[in-house]
């Protein structure tokens, strides 16, 4: 046999002969406190089984309700409707170390989990004096965290109304919540032909949020607020005259009674176990609880009608941005013609009033006013140094007076400056203005002035008249004449009558 062969076999068997990989020692189990473990046991064995998660979480809150920990956990929690029983060891130790800090005011960033379990304990009495110091905890646990993590918002603040029925705290703590802030403003807009324009508006951002984001909107705040509130007035006014529904319920549905669930998706031990109860949020809102069932009679949106008052306030938009030459249209949200019609009869009334009160300004330059002066005072001393040489001393007429004279020529100066409508330039004119020869008043000679001899009767509405007021007038003053009317409604002329007419009406 080989001998490098057998030396070989004799180093493997001897040296590197196979051993046992030895295990490394367990780490030392960490040491759980005792009345975790006794927290535990509250929910272990066979005997808890017919227990339900909510009667075992409200015992473990009273035994866990004062215990206080350090410990530093730096893991992440992901569970939905946390409770003791459902975190481990060192995640519950890790959320109690979290509470600690936070009962002392220091307000840190943890699992999600570790907030909703917070929660759960405040809305369940656990850890609280009085159900008044639970609300003033969850508010506040609300403002400060939620800047942190705005998860918890949309749930705590519906939680928080739910809190208030169920415990009976005083109303006036719901006065600021978002579903009697909006129960208000709905409130506002059902009485909308009596309440005054600011309180309209303030009305309408409470309910919505759209107006904030519009560019048209920010340019032309008090245009568009006057066409909102004259467009909701007459949408409502339609509502009530041809619809069962008023426009509110149209848009935000109307009150009905129907079965809730207080605390829905939340951990919640009905503590007080609530038979027979009522509470009214206000005089409509109404909660009550009967044999345990929860009803509550709310405003109840019908199918549909979510987000119609945004599209009006869209279409608004979209056709004053048309009619102003808004240099960034956009598409109306709604179709419905009479609708449009409507909003677009409203914005061209506004553009018409803000023309003829833009025509109606007089501009005046007071910078003048010291030249009119002066040329008063020359035009005064000529006129008495012209009196002394011409007329006798026994004739000589009383002076004027020289504040009269400045008047004089201040009034003069100041026609020269006015618009060529707005003088009166000849008697001719002024008959004209007065009505001529005829019963008939200024506006009325005026509009027939422009039928007879083709003139534009724009400034019927743009001066404030009724053009069907000036029609009725004008053939009721003539009839003793005519024997007959000289205009029909839409108004055109009687031509029997034109050229009798025109000899009492001049050009």
């Amino acid at each position: 046999m080989d001998p490098r062969k057998v030396a070989a076999e004799w180093l493997y068997n001897t040296v590197f002969k196979e051993e046992a990989i030895r295990p490394r020692p367990p780490k030392p189990a960490e040491r759980v406190p005792q009345v975790i473990r006794a927290a535990r046991s509250l929910g272990n064995g066979t005997y808890q089984n017919w227990q339900s998660r909510e009667t075992i979480f409200m015992k473990q809150g009273k035994l866990l309700a004062g215990y206080e920990d350090d410990y530093e956990y730096g893991g992440s929690v992901q569970c939905y409707y946390p409770t003791y029983q459902s975190l481990t060891d060192r995640q519950l130790r890790g959320y109690f170390s979290w509470r600690t800090k936070l009962r002392r005011g220091d307000v840190r960033e943890a699992s999600l989990s570790f907030a909703f379990l917070y929660i759960y304990e405040l809305i369940n009495q656990i850890g609280v004096t009085d159900p008044m110091d639970g609300y003033r905890r969850l508010t506040h646990f609300r403002d400060a965290y939620g800047q942190i993590d705005s998860h918890i918002l949309s749930y705590l603040n519906r939680w928080l109304t739910d809190y208030v029925v169920y415990y009976g705290l005083d109303r006036e703590l719901l006065s600021d919540t978002p579903p009697v802030i909006r129960d208000r403003s709905i409130a506002v807009l059902e009485r909308i032909q009596e309440r005054d324009a600011a309180g309209i508006m303030d009305a309408v951002k409470g309910l919505s949020s759209w107006l904030e984001r519009s560019k048209f909107y920010a340019a032309y705040q008090e245009d568009m607020d006057t066409v909102i509130v004259r467009v909701l007035r007459q949408v409502s006014a339609h509502y009530a005259a041809r619809c069962k529904k008023t426009m509110t319920e149209q848009y935000f549905g109307g009150y009905s009674q129907c079965q809730v669930s207080l605390f829905d998706t939340a951990v919640f031990c009905d503590p007080l176990k609530r038979r027979n109860y009522e509470y009214a949020v206000d005089e409509r809102c109404v909660y009550s609880c009967k044999n345990g069932l929860w009803f509550a009679r709310k405003r109840v949106a019908s199918p549909g009608s979510g987000g119609k008052l945004d599209d009006l306030l869209k279409t608004i938009d979209s056709v004053m941005r048309q009619e102003f030459d808004y240099r960034h249209p956009v598409k109306s949200k709604t179709e419905t013609k009479w609708l449009l019609r409507l909003i677009q009869e409203e914005v061209q009334k506004l553009l018409a009033e803000k023309k003829a009160a833009e025509e109606k300004k007089i501009t005046i330059d007071y910078g003048r006013l010291t030249k009119i002066r002066q040329d008063a005072a020359i035009t005064r001393e000529k006129l008495i140094v012209d009196e002394e040489m011409d007329v006798p001393e026994e004739t000589a007429p009383q002076e004027q007076e020289p504040e009269q004279l400045s008047l004089e020529g201040l009034a003069q100066e100041q026609r020269s400056m006015l618009p060529p409508a707005q003088v009166e330039a000849t008697p001719a004119a002024l008959s004209a203005a007065q009505g001529g020869d005829t019963p008939l008043n200024p506006p009325e000679y005026r509009l027939l002035q422009c039928l007879l001899y083709g003139g534009d009767t724009g400034w019927v509405q743009g001066e404030g008249f009724l053009l069907s007021v000036l029609v009725d007038g004008i053939n009721e003053k003539l009839y003793d004449t005519f024997l007959d009317t000289v205009l029909d409604d839409i108004p055109q002329l009687v031509d029997d009558y034109i050229d009798d007419l025109k000899e009492m009406v001049h050009p």
